[in-house]
């Protein structure tokens, strides 16, 4: 089975959990002893998260992994929720939902999905390519380092790193490498991207 579906299935799962119980990734960080990092990266469809992990999240819910990673079981009512939980959910309701503080949400994930449904199954490009549009395009300044690093990670679905590497004269360092679409962006996901990025 496809690790990326998995981890689709399993952020659906806990999004539905998180609405229907009124909390925050900081919430279940705090409630499963992990990694806020860890459950926002799950939830972006970007990572991937250990057995271990997904047992302490499913234990906020009372359940057990294989039951809490099962669409079809009965999401438990809040008077069957563990005694720490339906505390951080009163908090939560008194508090009103956490949002970060820190930076206006860049969506460059989305960007970049935007940016490479221009291209075609089979093109290739550098990641500098993508910097140039994502300046043109969105007014976006990033650096390649970045791009590379989305496209290997979250965007490998669509992409491949190539062996292939760009020799420029003159140019001294490391050479970049191609990367190559091996999947178009489906209708769906880029219709997704954009409303985001509105």
């Amino acid at each position: 089975m496809n690790e990326n579906n998995l981890i689709s299935e399993y952020a659906q799962i806990l999004d539905i959990y998180l609405n229907k119980f009124g909390l925050s990734t900081l919430d279940i960080a705090y409630l499963a002893k992990v990694n806020k990092k860890t459950i926002d990266t799950v939830l972006a469809k970007s990572g991937g998260i250990e057995l271990y992990t997904l047992e302490a999240i499913s234990q906020v819910f009372g359940l057990r992994y294989f039951e809490f990673g099962d669409p079809s079981f009965k999401i438990p009512t809040f008077n069957s929720l563990p005694e720490h939980t339906k505390i951080r959910i009163a908090f939560r309701k008194q508090e009103g939902l956490y949002h970060e503080k820190s930076y206006e949400k860049r969506f460059l994930n989305e960007k970049i999905i935007v940016i490479l449904a221009k291209y075609s199954k089979g093109d290739e490009f550098l990641s500098e390519h993508i910097v140039n549009q994502l300046i043109e395009d969105f007014k976006e300044k990033v650096n390649a380092s970045e791009v590379s690093k989305r496209l290997v990670n979250s965007l490998n679905e669509y992409i491949l790193q190539t062996k292939k590497a760009y020799t420029r004269k003159g140019k001294r360092g490391r050479k970049p490498f191609y990367y190559k679409i091996i999947k178009g962006i489906s209708k769906k996901d880029l219709a997704l991207a954009k409303e985001k990025i509105k």
